[in-house]
């Protein structure tokens, strides 16, 4: 009896329409993970039985989980205190990493580095820029911006 293996034959990537591909600068890969969908379906089903395991041990009364034969469980207050603590936890990086960024990461108002950097491309005259079309893109020293808009 043959068996059917989930990956394609190697002959189908032997066809002549493949060898556009093949003299390309991309990569085809033949690496096909085997029975992922199957692996998919498992997790997915497990995990929700680990949410219902979960949740009927933390909703149910002590004396049904009783009834049910299960007699040793960790406390209900970790039931409920590891998420809280959880999504506590994941607020105070989010926060902290706001604040990191803000108060750390950004230069100071008079730090120079804030107008202009290594690639900027000032033009030869910038008093033909003032009130006219430029011809191309090139940045204007932020004095002459000010003096041209403020006074």
């Amino acid at each position: 009896m043959e068996s059917r293996s989930p990956s394609p034959a190697p002959s189908v990537f032997r066809n002549p329409e493949d060898s556009l591909a093949r003299e390309s600068d991309v990569t085809v890969s033949t690496n096909v993970t085997s029975y992922a969908e199957y692996k998919g379906f498992f997790i997915y089903v497990l995990s929700t039985l680990a949410l219902l395991v979960y949740a009927t041990w933390l909703l149910l009364p002590e004396s049904y989980l009783a009834l049910l034969g299960v007699y040793y469980y960790p406390s209900k207050y970790w039931a409920q205190a590891v998420p809280a603590y959880s999504l506590m936890l994941m607020l105070f990086i989010y926060i902290g990493l706001a604040l990191y960024n803000t108060e750390v990461r950004t230069l100071p108002l008079d730090d120079p580095r804030s107008f202009t950097d290594e690639h900027a491309v000032y033009p030869d005259n910038p008093a033909d820029y003032i009130h006219k079309t430029p011809s191309g893109v090139r940045d204007l020293p932020t004095p002459l911006v000010s003096e041209v808009l403020y006074m």
